[in-house]
């Protein structure tokens, strides 16, 4: 079981940290055909959409542990790089996410991304989609030594913006990110995940409370 840790939901949130795919932007179809891609490349049989969807977002440290055990993760990573330039146009944006992330910075609110992507391609599809200048910081998985649902990430994603963790607010999409946001601990939003605390559009974040508490606007939560 998941234990979520006891933070109030009207306590101000001074950093809001997001999960990138799934989230910000929208990449399962370029990352099912890159991870095919690299499979079939380092010669072992291709996956179907299913079981991709079901490890989807875990990190090349598990995709090396559970299918490519004979590689580094440098090497998965490096393969994930060069193959991911022939599918960047199949990533999609939220539309909500430039929007979003406008008004967090209007409120004063700090932002972050923590996601298990390498650092230079996740600034480089974080730019492609003009999200990265609207972000204070990014933080990889590369960068903190584990990916979720090890909370290093979030952690960095948090110490890079230089807000205390039970202060900030962790939107992700799959149950690893419920699991790193759990163990940080901090204030865990499933996008269309879960069933704790959850939306299920992006905009829907600016009405939650806490978030709305910091700029001193009346929320009915």
């Amino acid at each position: 079981m998941i234990r979520r840790p006891e933070v109030p939901l009207s306590a101000p949130v001074r950093a809001v940290l997001f999960d990138m795919d799934g989230v910000l932007v929208f990449s399962e179809d370029a990352w099912f055909s890159v991870f095919n891609e690299t499979l079939t490349g380092f010669g072992h049989r291709p996956v179907s959409r299913a079981e991709f969807d079901a490890i989807y977002g875990n990190g090349a440290a598990a995709d090396r542990d559970a299918y490519m055990p004979e590689r580094s993760v440098a090497e998965i990573d490096a393969a994930y790089a060069r193959l991911f330039e022939t599918h960047l146009g199949e990533i999609r944006p939220n539309v909500e996410a430039v929007p979003v992330l406008e008004e967090l910075r209007r409120r004063g609110i700090r932002t972050s991304v923590a996601t298990n992507t390498t650092a230079p391609l996740a600034r480089r599809v974080l730019a492609l989609h003009g999200l990265l200048p609207l972000l204070d910081a990014t933080a990889s998985a590369d960068e903190a030594g584990a990916g979720k649902p090890d909370p290093a990430v979030v952690r960095l994603a948090a110490d890079r913006v230089d807000v205390p963790i039970a202060e900030c607010l962790f939107v992700g999409d799959s149950r690893f990110d419920a699991a790193a946001g759990a163990t940080a601990p901090v204030r865990f939003v499933g996008l269309g995940h879960g069933d704790g605390e959850r939306i299920e559009r992006l905009g829907e974040l600016l009405g939650l409370a806490g978030i709305v508490g910091i700029v001193g606007i009346e929320t009915a939560r």
